[in-house]
């Protein structure tokens, strides 16, 4: 027998960790960047609409190897399709697929990434809730702070007359 971290381990036995992973807790699949032909593929199309069933999904599109665009949706398929009609049509060439747990955070993901980087096809960024605008708690600082300091300034130039 050997010791680990003080306890006896028996060979082959591997020590429980004390921390549980949450590592693919959200994301439940993730696709390489795809070109966008194969949706008129029918036994891609029949396959991927099974595994992507009773979950959501973030996509992705590329032209070239930029980024142009990123969405969320619960139906890939009429998404992509009315891409390839909608004023992103002959603007993007190749996607990626992220397959995302049904969660109501969806939204929030899609502004964080859509604030992260330069998506050329995105009209709107996303917003935060105002109480959840730090640029804003941070300008009433200075504010406060500003208003501190003239009143701190008012007072030492008394001192000087």
């Amino acid at each position: 027998m050997n010791e680990r971290n003080g306890k006896k381990v028996g060979k082959g036995t591997i020590p429980k960790s004390k921390k549980k992973t949450t590592k693919g807790a959200l994301i439940k699949g993730m696709s390489k960047k795809l070109p966008y032909s194969i949706f008129g593929n029918p036994v891609f199309k029949k396959r991927l609409k099974e595994i992507m069933k009773g979950y959501s999904e973030i996509y992705a599109l590329y032209r070239k190897d930029k980024l142009y665009y990123v969405g969320l949706t619960t139906d890939l398929f009429r998404r992509i399709n009315w891409h390839l009609k909608d004023r992103h049509a002959g603007k993007w060439d190749s996607f990626v697929i992220f397959r995302i747990k049904r969660v109501d955070y969806l939204r929030d993901i899609e502004t964080l990434v859509t604030h992260l980087v330069r998506v050329p096809g995105a009209r709107v960024k996303g917003k935060v809730p105002r109480d959840a605008d730090i640029n804003r708690i941070l300008k009433e600082i200075m504010r406060e702070h500003s208003k501190e300091m003239k009143g701190i300034e008012k007072a030492l130039k008394r001192k000087e007359m």
